[in-house]
């Protein structure tokens, strides 16, 4: 879209100042119109000029195009009942290992961990998990042969968009735990992705999964902090570049160093949920500022990249102290496909030549 302001200069008298003289405060209700000009085609990439009259303060443009529409100005917050969809979706690398180490879930029945008591937190999610997952929906990924730099594609359209309500999302990463003395190295997960959600007028709010994460639980008892996050090896990571990294390790000993014993002293079995709440805000449209009190303006250009039909609406505003108003002009621009010119080829409309 283009737009552009036309201004008008307005002379300014200058009088000779009088001793002992002030203004009166004055403040009138706002009245303008806003015209179409005749000399206006209506193709798509063409200036669409509008003739403004009157004395607003301010004045607003909406132009009626996705983002830009006069009926979502005050949307903040919506129901699940005025979404049209909501997708997730990931992309999800098993780096190393040799099994499959990775289960994701979903669930608007999840009110959380409590974060400070790890043998509760540790009890709810065996319960949980041990009780079949009721109330979760698994989401299919299956990846036994780790496949360095290769990500897999997982998009999962929610059935109901009623769990925006309160939706979690859960990771279980639980390698094999190693025989004693076996060398093995714990499966590595890299993970990114997003939650979607769209909103009628073409709005969508896009959430990444690590903005969403909140809390970890670590199963392993000898590990010291039950809620370890972003330490490395042995971690489910939340500081790398990727969204979440499931960072596995050698189990006791890396064979690949001289060093004995520094590998990952614990199992690698944890779980990570995202913060369980409500996807249901969005972004309000949003105007254009025609003029304020530092500027005036006769008219005001704007095109129109895509043909179609256009409900366009002009607020204008004048307030201080002394009162507020407002009034709100609306109208429809019908927006063609732009016109083809044919070239002329010396051929008359009998089909003779000239």
């Amino acid at each position: 879209m283009k737009k552009k302001l036309i201004p008008y200069f307005a002379a300014l008298a200058v009088l000779p100042a009088i001793a002992g003289c002030e203004q009166a405060n004055i403040y009138t209700d706002v009245d303008f119109d806003v015209t179409l000009d005749p000399s206006n085609t209506y193709q798509a990439g063409d200036p669409v000029v509008f003739n403004i009259k009157g004395n607003p303060d301010n004045l607003l443009f909406y132009s009626g195009e996705s983002g830009h529409e006069y009926q979502y100005r005050d949307r903040y917050q919506t129901t699940a009942e005025t979404v049209d969809s909501a997708v997730l979706f990931m992309q999800v690398q098993h780096r190393q290992g040799s099994t499959d180490a990775l289960e994701i879930y979903y669930t608007d029945q999840f009110s959380g961990l409590a974060g400070n008591d790890a043998a509760a937190d540790r009890a709810t999610v065996t319960a949980m998990y041990d009780g079949g997952m009721e109330g979760w929906t698994r989401i299919p990924y299956s990846k036994p042969k780790a496949e360095s730099n290769v990500y897999d594609t997982l998009s999962v359209k929610l059935d109901d968009n009623a769990i925006l309500n309160n939706f979690c999302l859960a990771f279980y990463w639980n390698p094999p735990q190693p025989e004693p003395g076996e060398q093995l190295f714990m499966d590595t997960y890299w993970l990114n992705g997003n939650l979607s959600v769209y909103f009628p007028g073409d709005a969508v709010m896009t959430y990444t999964v690590k903005s969403m994460m909140g809390q970890t639980i670590m199963l392993d008892e000898a590990i010291e902090n039950p809620y370890l996050v972003s330490d490395g090896n042995g971690s489910i990571r939340l500081d790398a570049t990727q969204d979440i990294v499931f960072a596995g390790g050698y189990y006791i000993d890396n064979p690949g160093t001289e060093a004995e014993n520094d590998g990952v002293d614990h199992y690698c079995n944890g779980w990570i949920f995202s913060v369980p709440r409500a996807f249901l805000t969005i972004e309000p449209d949003e105007g254009v500022v025609v003029k304020n009190l530092q500027n005036y303006t006769e008219s005001f250009e704007y095109s129109f990249e895509e043909p179609g039909t256009y409900t366009v609406t002009f607020v204008g505003a004048n307030e201080n102290y002394l009162g507020s108003s407002s009034q709100v002009k609306e109208f429809k621009v019908n927006i063609i496909p732009p016109v083809i010119e044919v070239p002329d080829d010396g051929t008359s409309g009998d089909g003779s030549q000239e």
